[in-house]
C-alpha cells in the first residue's frame, strides 16, 4: 500500500557534492547560466572560472556569428549573435568623425561616424577584426570577452615609408587585403595587410599582445599578385597560422595575353616565420576549366572562385553560378592533392554564395547575397534561410564562450 506520507523533502544545493554540481552546470545552456550567477558568489566564482568555462565551451558546440550592425539611430557597432539571431553581446563602435579644417579655421566632420560602414572579416577566433570604408589602411581588433577594442596603426612599417613608389604616393595606399590568424605554436596573433602602391603589393605584418599591439613590419611583396578581397569575395582565408590568398591570375592574362599563373594557384604566408611559402596549384579541374568547358571564359572563373576553411581544412570553392558549388578539399598539403568533397546543386549556386562553416549535423552555411545565412543539408538537400543580418558578407565566427561575454 502506498503510503500517504509527503516524500522527503529534496536536499538543498549545497548538501550536494562539489563534483555533481559541476556536472550539473556544465550541462545548463549558457546564457541560463549567466543567469544562475546572482544565486551565490561561490557559483559565480566557479562559472567565472577559465577552466569551467573552456570545459563547458566543449560541451555546447552552437557557433556564434560576429556580424556589423547599423542601429535606427544610425549608430553602428558589432554584434554577437547565436543561429536564431539572438543578440548576446553589442559592442558600439568607438570610431569618432573624420574631421576637416577649412580656410579659416573651423573645424566640422568630413564623414560622420553615421555615414561609415563596418565590415567585419572573416575569422575563426575569440576576436574580431574589423575595417570601416572610409579608412582605406585602418584595421579594428575587438574582444567581446573584454570590450577592449585595438584601433591599429594606420601608418606604414618603416621599412614601407622609406620605398620610393610610398613616398611618391603621399604616404598613401589601398588595403587589398587583410587577415588576423593566431600562431598556434605561441598562441600570438598577428595580422597581415596587402597594401596596393601604384602597380605593386606591399606587405606588412604586426603583433598583437593582449591590450597592446607593436608596429607594423615590412615583409617580401606576394610571389605574385594576389586577388583582391574586399570582403564579398573571399579570396583569403587563414588556417593553423598560415594565411592562403588566392593568386590573380586573371590581370596577367588580360595585360598579356599570356598565362604566367595557373587558375586556383594559392600563395601562403607563414604567420610564424613571417615568411612566404611555396606556390600551391589548385584542384586539377579547376585549372583547366574553362579550356574543358564550352561556353566560359577566364573572366567567369575569376568570379567563380573563392576559398573557405570548413572543419579545420583549406576549401577551394568554384561556383559555377546556376549550374553546382563543388568544394575541393586540400587532403595532402605536401603533394598537392584535392579531393572534391561537395557538388551542391543548382539552386544553391547563386552568385554571392559563399560556404564558411560546417556544423555538428553536417549542415553547411552560406553567406547568401547581402543580407542572409543560408544552411544546405547535404543529406536532404535542404537548403533553407537561416538568419538574416545587416550584410552577410560581413561576418566572422566567435570562437570564445558565452559565458565570458
Amino acid at each position: 500500500m502506498a503510503s500517504s506520507q509527503p516524500p522527503p523533502a529534496a536536499s538543498s544545493w549545497s548538501d550536494l557534492p562539489r563534483d555533481a554540481i559541476l556536472e550539473i552546470l556544465l550541462r545548463v545552456p549558457a546564457k541560463d547560466l549567466c543567469r544562475l550567477r546572482a544565486v551565490s558568489p561561490s557559483w559565480r566564482a566557479l562559472t567565472c572560472d577559465p577552466r569551467f568555462i573552456a570545459d563547458h565551451k566543449s560541451r555546447h558546440t552552437a557557433p556564434l556569428l560576429a556580424v556589423a550592425y547599423r542601429d535606427q539611430d544610425m549608430a553602428n557597432g558589432v554584434d554577437v549573435v547565436d543561429l536564431s539571431g539572438n543578440v548576446v553581446r553589442r559592442i558600439p563602435s568607438i570610431e569618432s568623425d573624420i574631421l576637416t579644417t577649412d580656410k579659416s579655421g573651423n573645424v566640422y566632420p568630413l564623414i560622420r561616424t553615421s555615414e561609415d560602414s563596418i565590415r567585419v572579416v572573416r575569422t575563426h577566433l575569440d576576436l574580431i577584426c574589423f575595417t570601416r570604408q572610409y579608412h582605406p589602411l585602418g584595421i579594428w581588433v575587438l574582444n567581446p570577452a573584454t570590450g577592449a577594442t585595438l584601433v591599429l596603426p594606420k601608418e606604414h612599417s618603416e621599412e614601407l615609408a622609406r620605398d620610393d613608389d610610398v613616398k611618391r604616393n603621399y604616404g598613401r595606399g589601398q588595403m587589398e587585403s587583410c587577415a588576423l590568424g593566431q600562431v598556434s605554436s605561441t598562441g600570438e596573433y598577428k595580422l597581415i595587410r596587402i597594401i596596393s602602391v601604384r602597380d605593386r603589393q606591399l606587405c606588412e605584418v604586426i603583433t598583437l599582445d593582449g591590450a597592446n599591439y607593436g608596429s607594423w613590419r615590412g615583409k617580401k611583396s606576394p610571389p605574385s599578385p594576389i586577388c583582391a578581397s574586399p570582403g564579398e569575395a573571399m579570396k583569403c582565408v587563414v588556417i593553423d597560422g598560415v594565411v592562403h590568398f588566392l593568386m590573380n591570375f586573371y590581370s596577367g592574362y588580360c595585360n598579356t595575353g599570356v598565362m604566367t599563373i595557373e587558375p586556383g594557384s594559392i600563395a601562403s604566408f607563414n604567420l610564424a616565420t613571417e615568411e612566404w611559402m611555396g606556390t600551391l596549384r589548385g584542384p586539377a579541374p579547376v585549372r583547366t576549366f574553362v579550356q574543358d568547358t564550352e561556353g566560359f571564359i577566364y573572366a567567369d572563373l575569376t568570379l567563380q572562385l573563392s576559398l573557405a576553411e570548413l572543419d579545420g581544412s583549406l576549401v577551394t570553392v568554384q561556383n559555377i553560378h546556376y549550374i553546382s558549388i563543388d568544394l575541393w578539399l586540400l587532403t595532402d598539403v605536401e603533394n598537392g592533392i584535392w579531393e572534391k568533397k561537395y557538388n551542391i546543386p543548382s539552386h544553391v549556386a547563386q552568385l554571392f554564395v559563399y560556404p564558411f562553416l560546417v556544423l555538428s549535423d553536417g549542415r553547411i552555411l552560406f553567406s547568401h547575397g547581402e543580407k542572409y545565412v543560408t544552411t544546405y543539408d547535404p543529406k536532404t538537400g535542404t537548403y533553407v534561410y537561416a538568419l538574416e543580418v545587416k550584410d552577410s558578407r560581413s561576418i566572422g565566427i566567435y570562437t570564445g564562450s558565452l559565458l565570458s561575454l
